[in-house]
């Protein structure tokens, strides 16, 4: 059996969570079982908006063998430490591990890394969306994140005033400031819309990397909002693949380059690698 781990939490972004499931959907299409766990309910019912069967909800990384079984095949698409006697554990107990780390890094036993952000390489994106490259696009659509805990979107509202950009509505965000946030955009999408968005709009603007990988895969005019709070591998990654940045800082700017952004798509994907290891 194959195992994909996921971790979200109300803080974060369902970037493991997209990545894993676009692995769940290449193997299902190869008919492989696979099964994924994630730390955090609400992340379940994000994944069965988006066409994922119901996964199996664990409290940490730590759990992992509470499900899995000595001989399976684990994935971990995580921040969350894991100690050195539990990795040896699990790489022992498991008959491949692999460990989804940004920037890459070392082995410590034998598991093996993966790199979601190898410029060379390219980054992890479904095939629905490569698939939506050549369909008819229309509409703008602020793809902000899943959380905005900090409230940092809602601080910098008004940048948006007048740029005719939809606002996607985070699967995490806070429901009191709905309306006072909406003021500033010319409609809503929610949260179960994510594919469609992705599929059929013309410019998103996203402060997730992996949204923007994704947006960019299926033909949109994608600008990527650089909070500063990623890798600089990442940042490097996202500009080797043609997808236009633009600093938090300087977001202001926003609407002069809205209509300066060529939907080009400089990468391929390494879904199909990294399936192929799942299954090596």
């Amino acid at each position: 059996m194959i195992y994909l781990y996921a971790y979200s939490n109300h803080r974060s972004d369902l970037d493991a969570l997209r990545r894993v499931g676009a692995l769940w959907k290449a193997l299902d299409a190869r008919r492989v079982p696979a099964e994924i766990l994630v730390n955090d309910y609400r992340a379940q019912l994000a994944g069965r908006e988006s066409g994922l069967p119901p996964a199996t909800t664990i409290e940490t990384v730590m759990d992992i063998d509470a499900v899995a079984a000595y001989g399976d095949v684990v994935l971990i698409d995580s921040p969350e430490t894991l100690p050195d006697e539990r990795l040896a554990h699990y790489t022992s107990h498991f008959s491949k591990l692999f460990l989804v780390s940004p920037c890459g890094g070392q082995s410590r036993f034998s598991e093996r890394i993966l790199d979601p952000w190898d410029p060379q390489k390219g980054p992890i994106v479904s095939v629905e969306y490569e698939a939506a490259s050549s369909s008819t696009k229309s509409g703008r659509v602020l793809i902000y994140g899943d959380s905005d805990y900090d409230k940092r979107l809602l601080h910098s509202a008004e940048v948006f005033d007048g740029l005719g950009l939809e606002l996607y509505w985070g699967s995490y965000f806070y429901v009191k400031y709905e309306e006072e946030l909406l003021r500033h955009f010319s409609g809503l999408r929610e949260s179960e819309e994510y594919v469609d968005v992705i599929r059929h709009s013309e410019t998103i603007v996203t402060a997730m990397p992996q949204t923007a990988a994704e947006a960019a895969a299926a033909g949109a005019r994608t600008i990527w909002l650089d909070r500063g709070t990623e890798p600089s591998c990442v940042a490097e990654a996202l500009g080797s693949y043609g997808i236009r940045r633009l600093p938090w800082d300087e977001l202001d700017t926003l609407g002069q380059i809205l209509d300066d952004c060529p939907p080009d798509r400089l990468f391929a994907s390494s879904l199909e690698r990294w399936t192929e290891a799942l299954l090596d």
